[in-house]
């Protein structure tokens, strides 16, 4: 005993553990699980109906048992403000409504027709849903979307949160949480990137599900498509919209979530259009994180290949990008280094004999990959300056590195919005063997 007091003198930190779990670690013996209290949220839907907001809440329920099985429910409210719709939910669960671990949050096509930062604003500040929380904008009702949800985590067990991470991390680096939302909406350009993900009419594009799920008329998209959305989405809405409303009530209809890594383009916290991965990649070549972009080079035709398709990864890319400003012009300056390996050549036979190991790259092929990255690039800024949306944040660039020559352009343009615009830009593509 006399050895345990001099240690506890000579060590006082450990005193005030001890002191501390005498102290804490009865009550929590005794505190009754989170979930017993609290509902616990892992993904929530935004809708409006006429005047009221729709919230649909795909909530983790726990019952305690001798196999302590594990269910997901779907709850849908109605209030003039979300606070009330939340209030509702509440009662409706008998539970209090916790977002602290909401990893998605959906917005429907309605929604995405009006400013939606003022009720992510209220999500984030007051009713504690994370910032790191991934906005999805769809083209149903979160209602219908949530039960699609709910039975692809059942049958594949794939969740949201698994295809947005691998789409950002692995395919095209775009930060779409609401974090990211917010800070593009309260940028002097007011543009964000969301993911976007519809439910479409069977395409066998998709990922389906077995369960026919009852449409009503929530698959009928309102607004204007993009002309830059796939033919294939615009063919089967165009059938979903036909027949959603009839057979969908009585029998059901079967969907599939269309993941190609499409995006939407917001700006003052309303939909302008959506994107493609035709475009996005353009945008990627901007950002020196996302590697493993695959290049198809058709009809190359070199000294070792005639007429073949030859596939190349980029394995490594280093981006430098100058913002510079030349007799009063702003000059963007983006120097691209690729380092590409040859993954798989589509040719004859005879080509097949010849030099195909992975460090080949002749000067025909890479003046066709630098061409072709241009392509993308220039297709993309070409689309963004139409549109007015700065997604590239260009403005805030020169903003930052020369100060008061941009207030001065300001002044002349009238506004951010016109920017863009006035942007020189300058490429340079510079391909190796890896």
């Amino acid at each position: 005993m006399r050895r345990f007091l001099n240690t506890i003198k000579a060590t006082p930190m450990l005193l005030a553990l001890v002191f501390i779990a005498l102290f804490f670690f009865p009550s929590a013996i005794i505190a009754p699980a989170e979930s017993v209290s609290n509902a616990i949220v892992t993904a929530i839907g935004l809708d409006k109906k006429q005047d009221e907001y729709e919230v649909t809440l795909l909530t983790f329920l726990s019952y305690p048992n001798q196999s302590y099985t594990e269910k997901y429910e779907i709850f849908t409210t109605t209030g003039g403000t979300l606070s009330e719709a939340l209030t509702k939910a509440g009662l409706q669960l008998g539970k209090a409504v916790s977002l602290f671990h909401t990893h998605t949050a959906v917005v429907s096509e309605s929604l995405l027709n009006e400013d939606i930062a003022p009720a992510l604003n209220y999500l984030v500040r007051v009713a504690s849903l994370p910032q790191s929380c991934i906005l999805i904008g769809t083209n149903v009702d979160t209602k219908l979307f949530m039960e699609f949800v709910k039975e692809l985590d059942a049958e594949a067990d794939l969740n949201l949160e698994e295809l947005t991470f691998f789409n950002s991390n692995y395919v095209y680096w775009n930060d779409t949480s609401i974090n990211s939302f917010l800070q593009g909406y309260y940028s002097p350009t007011e543009t964000s990137l969301i993911s976007y993900m519809p439910l479409m009419n069977s395409t066998d594009d998709g990922i389906p599900i077995d369960k026919p799920l009852n449409t009503d008329n929530s698959t009928q998209q309102s607004g204007e498509q993009s002309s830059n959305m796939q033919s294939e989405s615009s063919k089967s809405q165009s059938s979903g919209e036909s027949g959603a409303g009839q057979s969908g009530e009585q029998e059901g209809q079967k969907l599939e979530l269309i993941n190609d890594g499409n995006e939407i383009i917001i700006k003052r916290g309303v939909r302008v259009l959506n994107i493609d991965r035709e475009i996005l990649r353009g945008l990627n070549w901007f950002n020196s994180r996302t590697t493993g972009a695959l290049l198809v080079l058709k009809d190359v035709n070199d000294e070792n290949f005639n007429n073949a398709q030859l596939a190349y990864k980029v394995n490594q890319k280093q981006v430098r990008q100058r913002f510079d400003y030349e007799n009063g012009v702003p000059v963007c300056t983006t120097s691209i280094r690729l380092f590409v390996n040859l993954t798989e050549v589509d040719g004859s036979k005879e080509d097949l004999r010849q030099k195909n190991e992975a460090s080949y790259i002749s000067d025909t092929v890479k003046e066709k990959i630098e061409e072709t990255v241009k392509k993308q690039i220039s297709n993309s800024i070409n689309l963004f300056v139409q549109n007015k949306t700065d997604v590239l944040e260009i403005y805030e660039q020169f903003f930052r590195a020369h100060r008061s020559e941009t207030k001065k352009l300001l002044k002349q343009i009238g506004s951010p919005d016109e920017f863009l615009s006035h942007v020189v830009f300058k490429v340079v593509v510079s391909v190796f063997p890896n």
